[in-house]
């Protein structure tokens, strides 16, 4: 896989911006509710593995965050591929997704030092549900990766599909030109099944490409965000932590005091 740095000025906003006229940015702030059609959320018991996808600050790409994806087996989608599922619709008018993704340096799985997050184009063909799969693993990115480093996919790259070699990809594009009459569900990020608790990685961008548009799916943190449980957690062990220490420093103090003064009775 060749890498695609960005191009162009990053795009800054609270809503759907338009530039060109062809080109949508959503703002995601928040991928804990369902997904609908048009915004990222989880399916209940897709992240079937413990691991857990929020968006946060902690790696900003494009604005002041992006989807931080930690564990095993985590999927974050627009649309939904079970009955009834969505319709985004003809895999025929589909040229690309694309991505951003970052592979945090305290990372750890099983698999290989470079395993990268998954991109999933949800399809219905027919009576039969499909994923189309990015994977760096069929892109080249092994050995070829840094760790806290941004990369970007391109339309070029390869997605196998389920139920075939992993080693058969192409682009969206060529199975766009085969698979006729196939629709599109929705599309998803996460992490595959197997990668293990340690494992720790970043998304952003996601972008859809069609014959007459693209949507690009920016996640952000929300201005003035409640923070975290971990970070309220952490801000209380602090305070607790000063006020010990301050009445540690009074009690040092009144028993100094009381002292001088039994000195000069």
């Amino acid at each position: 896989m060749k890498f695609h740095a960005l191009c162009g000025a990053a795009l800054l906003a609270s809503t759907i911006l338009v530039a060109p006229a062809s080109a949508s940015t959503v703002i995601v702030n928040s991928v804990s509710g369902l997904p609908t059609t048009t915004t990222f959320g989880t399916l209940p018991g897709e992240n079937s593995g413990g691991g857990t996808a929020t968006v946060s600050m902690t790696a900003a790409r494009s604005g002041n965050g992006s989807l931080e994806m930690t564990g095993d087996r985590t999927r974050t989608q627009v649309g939904y591929q079970y009955a009834p599922a969505t319709n985004l619709g003809a895999l025929a008018d589909v040229t690309g997704l694309t991505f951003d993704w970052r592979i945090a340096g305290d990372s750890t799985n099983l698999y290989d030092v470079d395993y990268t997050p998954a991109l999933r184009l949800l399809i219905q063909n027919g009576t039969l549900r499909q994923e189309l799969i990015w994977e760096g693993a069929y892109n080249g990115t092994y050995r070829n990766t840094a760790r806290d480093t941004w990369y970007s996919s391109s339309v070029n790259d390869l997605f196998y599909i389920t139920g075939g070699s992993v080693n058969a990809g192409q682009t969206i594009a060529q199975w766009a030109s085969q698979l006729t009459g196939a629709s599109v569900s929705g599309f998803s990020v996460g992490v595959g099944s197997g990668a293990t608790t340690g494992y720790h990685a970043f998304a952003d961008n996601v972008t859809l490409s069609t014959t007459g548009s693209s949507t690009t799916y920016n996640f952000e943190v929300a201005p003035g965000a409640v923070p975290e449980p971990a970070t309220w957690a952490m801000m209380i062990l602090g305070m607790a932590a000063v006020g010990y220490a301050m009445r540690r420093s009074n009690v040092k103090f009144d028993a100094k005091i009381k002292r001088m003064t039994a000195a000069h009775a």
